[in-house]
């Protein structure tokens, strides 16, 4: 019985020590795909909005303020989840803005679209498609973990609450 209880114990420690580096690796992952996304469609706002047009949700008019913003918004939310400033609205932000893009990539598959997905503007993404769903879908779920413990090493958020 005394070993399953240091072994429960040792698990537990380890789970501790992992949880924090693994959601760093999360962190820097998504901050990382974000910031890779937004400065192609930063530089091409024109592109982006035709790939956005492709997908036939919103009228010609708004994919040009569309392809304005959102990419503004990628980068806010990237430059956040890198630096560790406020990852819990970070996370929550680029959780939001998956969630979009995955609804948007299953509509265009359902509707049959042969387009390409458009997250890096013109230097291109790939075939909207169940797998690129799948993808996001994971991004979606380490937003949430990050949503739910924002806490990891290397971020701000940890050392500005150790200076108060």
């Amino acid at each position: 019985m005394k070993k399953l209880s240091v072994g429960i114990q040792y698990s537990r420690f380890v789970a501790m020590a992992v949880t924090p580096i693994a959601l760093f690796v999360v962190r820097i992952f998504i901050a990382g795909f974000f910031l890779y996304a937004a400065i192609p469609k930063l530089v091409d706002p024109l592109a982006f909005a035709t790939s956005i047009s492709h997908y036939h949700l919103v009228p010609e008019w708004s994919s040009h303020g569309i392809a304005l913003i959102l990419p503004w918004l990628e980068l806010l939310a990237a430059v956040g989840l890198l630096l560790g400033f406020k990852t819990r609205t970070s996370a929550f932000l680029c959780g939001a803005m998956l969630l979009v893009f995955t609804i948007a990539v299953a509509y265009a598959v359902i509707q049959g679209l042969q387009i390409d997905c458009g997250c890096f503007g013109e230097q291109g993404g790939e075939e909207v498609s169940w797998l690129k769903v799948g993808k996001n879908s994971l991004m979606i779920l380490g937003c949430i973990a990050l949503m739910l413990r924002p806490n990891t090493i290397l971020s701000l958020d940890d050392r500005l609450a150790n200076n108060r």
